[in-house]
């Protein structure tokens, strides 16, 4: 990055943190990603090219985010905030205020994480980005249900998946249908619950992505009142659907809930064998914290 900038090439220099954006976050080298988005963020300040300069500003506060750094994500959003207030550019002020509210409401400050979704979404109301509109919808209602106003969560919810509906947005619609489901189940509609979980299974499933019908799947075991047997058989066809994706980190986790359900039921020697398969995946994964747990809920049942 350094040597594009020398030579001239800056929007190569500000444009590397973004190309390299997905490899780093799927590696899980945060502190790689945070290195190269700060020196981008220097060299369009150099170069005086606002624009990328805010949007490099954004995307080192959602990194920061997912590194859990959020006094310094905040500092991030602010300054693209600023920058984007600026520029006049609303519909990406809306997108940093969505960002924003997400590192609130995961750092626990959820009332303004509220007021920030709330911002996000009369933004893009007026803007007309109807996709940037469901997805703030989609975090304004989580951040509804942290605060218990669960008649908002509900609301909320519901509109981002009918506009992701609207859009042909399958996946997303899956996503804010489990939202939806979960404000459902905390207003005491169980059976309304029960039947926007199925919508959601429908969709991400219609999206012919298996990593998307695994993570759908997954979310929808945490809905109270499942049976033993429902739950199970959710986890299973999780875990099926994420060998098809290949997404090895979920399909450990989903192993492992198989084996916590299946202990529950009394199923203990069943609970064991699924328990070794998701040991040996966090294993060969490198993830031995995780692989360690498992191996203690093990030697529990065998002992």
């Amino acid at each position: 990055m350094a040597a594009a900038a020398e030579a001239g090439h800056h929007d190569i220099a500000v444009n590397l943190p973004v190309v390299l954006y997905d490899y780093l976050t799927w590696r899980g080298y945060y502190d790689d990603l945070i290195s190269v988005t700060t020196t981008g963020c220097r060299i369009a300040r150099q170069s005086g090219a606002l624009a990328a300069e805010a949007g490099a500003w954004n995307n080192l506060g959602i990194v920061l985010s997912e590194a859990s750094r959020y006094e310094e994500a905040f500092h991030a959003f602010d300054r693209a905030l600023d920058l984007f207030t600026s520029l006049g550019n609303d519909n990406e002020r809306g997108k940093v205020l969505n960002g924003l509210g997400l590192a609130l409401l995961e750092s626990g400050r959820h009332a303004e994480a509220l007021r920030a979704h709330q911002e996000a979404v009369a933004i893009q109301r007026v803007t007309g980005n109807l996709r940037e509109q469901a997805a703030a919808l989609n975090n304004l209602s989580l951040a509804h249900q942290d605060l218990e106003d669960h008649a908002e969560a509900c609301a909320a919810a519901e509109e981002a998946a009918s506009l992701f509906q609207r859009l042909g947005d399958i996946a997303d619609e899956a996503s804010a249908l489990c939202t939806t489901a979960f404000a459902l189940q905390a207003l005491g509609k169980i059976e309304e619950s029960r039947v926007a979980c199925g919508r959601a299974l429908t969709a991400s499933r219609a999206a012919g992505n298996p990593l998307v019908e695994a993570a759908t799947l997954m979310t929808c075991t945490q809905l109270e009142d499942l049976t033993l047997q429902q739950q199970i058989e959710y986890l299973l066809q999780a875990e099926a659907a994420c060998e098809r994706a290949n997404a090895a980190e979920l399909q450990a986790t989903a192993l492992s809930g198989i084996g916590v359900a299946l202990t529950a039921a009394g199923e203990r020697d069943q609970a064991v064998a699924y328990f070794g398969r998701a040991q040996r995946l966090f294993e060969e994964l490198g993830l031995t914290e995780q692989a360690a747990e498992v191996g203690e809920g093990i030697a529990v049942l065998q002992s």
